[in-house]
């Protein structure tokens, strides 16, 4: 069985409580895990189980829920607080700032009146940064698949061979990073770039977002390598700036949709 964890965050402005989600989510059929949090909820059960309640969450809280896909197990012992002597979890810093904006996200969407699809023309596009949850959600919602840092992290979390993922890389990272970068490179760097590569090699499009913060994989200066090695793919992509206020947001928004909606008629 194929499992998968996705996390729901629900936009700060929209009245509902992490335990509404919460009930609302035990309220269905999901036979998986269920979990509440501060930003909103974590499910972890089977794919396709994971993603039909993901489509019925986005239609019941079509503007105030947002989600992706989280790499680690929910209870995973590598990322426990209380294991690793306290601080934040991994991946906190980059909801939070990103549960801000959500707001100005949920209004534009009301205001262009865009209900989440369920587009048959999935093409795989990939996201700067890796672990942005606006973006996947938003490329979610159009029908089409982000390739982003979590999808990547989670195969890599469950291979038993890997002694503590992801927080070392493997030789054959390195390695496999060499397609992309000069032997001179930090292996990390490489590391990172040979993880990432069946990212690489499967986009079909890309969505390039200047975020003033980026944390974890997106917050490395050395991001640039991955931003260049899109492009030079020659495959399309659209590059764009987060919003500041509602009128920024439905560009933000409009730009994403008629970008999407180009790939997946292939009028390029």
């Amino acid at each position: 069985m194929k499992m998968k964890v996705r996390i729901f965050v629900i936009s700060p402005d929209s009245g509902i409580t992490p335990e509404e989600l919460t009930i609302t989510i035990e309220s269905t059929s999901f036979k998986g895990v269920v979990k509440e949090t501060c930003f909103g909820a974590m499910v972890e059960g089977d794919d396709a189980e994971v993603e039909e309640l993901t489509e019925f969450i986005r239609s019941k809280f079509e503007y105030s829920v947002f989600s992706k896909e989280r790499g680690y197990p929910i209870g995973d012992k590598r990322i426990c607080r209380a294991e690793r002597g306290g601080g934040p979890r991994t991946g906190l810093y980059q909801i939070q700032y990103e549960a801000e904006l959500l707001p100005l996200i949920s209004a534009a969407l009301k205001e262009l009146k865009i209900k989440p699809g369920n587009s048959v023309r999935s093409k795989k596009v990939i996201i700067h940064p890796l672990n942005s949850l606006i973006l996947a959600d938003l490329i979610e919602r159009k029908g089409h698949i982000p390739l982003t840092a979590m999808s990547v992290i989670g195969k890599l979390v469950r291979d038993p061979s890997i002694d503590s993922p992801t927080r070392n890389i493997t030789p054959e990272d390195a390695i496999r990073g060499l397609r992309y970068l000069s032997v001179e490179m930090p292996s990390g760097i490489r590391g990172r770039l040979g993880a990432f590569r069946e990212l690489i090699e499967e986009a079909e499009a890309a969505i390039i977002c200047n975020y003033d913060i980026s944390f974890g994989c997106g917050g490395c200066h050395h991001t640039d390598s991955l931003i260049y090695i899109v492009k030079s793919k020659g495959i399309p992509y659209l590059k764009i700036s987060l919003p500041r206020n509602v009128e920024e947001a439905k560009d933000f928004i409009t730009k994403i949709e008629e970008f999407l909606g180009k790939v997946g008629d292939q009028q390029w």
